[in-house]
Order: structure tokens, then sequence, then C-alpha cells
């Protein structure tokens, strides 16, 4: 229900549109909540591993290295591993790119 000028409008959407901005929000809030923590001890700076970076988008190391390749979501390697910025993890998750 949209609330414009006092006036009550409500609006019509599929089950699985609301579904899916219902999960999405949970997994904003996720994101955030896990960010927030990571900030206590930050000694990467704006970066997070590409281990912690899965977790937040329930995906494995194939499909962050196809990110990668075709630049959706670019990343740097140091001593072995692979780390993303917090904004770019943030970024791709706002812009509702298909994961």
């Amino acid at each position: 229900m949209l609330n414009l000028d006092k006036q009550k409008i409500f609006v019509l959407i599929p089950e699985e549109v609301m579904n899916e901005l219902i999960q999405a929000i949970k997994d904003l809030k996720m994101l955030k909540e896990t960010l927030e923590k990571g900030n206590n001890s930050d000694a990467l700076g704006d970066y997070i591993p590409e281990e912690q970076a899965m977790e937040l988008l329930d995906r494995g190391k194939t499909w962050f290295f196809n990110k990668r390749k075709s630049g959706e979501l670019p990343g740097k390697k140091a001593a072995g591993r692979w780390y993303y910025k917090k904004e770019d993890i943030i970024k791709f998750i706002q812009n509702g790119r298909s994961i």
C-alpha cells in the first residue's frame, strides 16, 4: 500500500515478484550486517576475500571466475587469494544483475 498525499493506493503484483522483492530485501539486510561486522576488524580496508563474497552471493569459484573474466565483477589477486571491493559486491546486488 502506498500513501501519497493521504490517499491509500493499493498495487497488485504477482506473488513471485513479491517473493523476489522480499528475498532481495533480506539479502541486502544480511549483506549490510555482514559488512558492518567486517568493519570491526577491517585489516583489508574496502576489500573482502572471495570466500566471504561467495557466502554473501551464495555462489562458487567458477561463477566468480566467469564474472571476473566478463568484467562484471572486478577483483584483485594477492598472495594467491582473490579479493573484491565491498562496494562492488553491494552494487552488484543493488543493480539486480542475474546471479
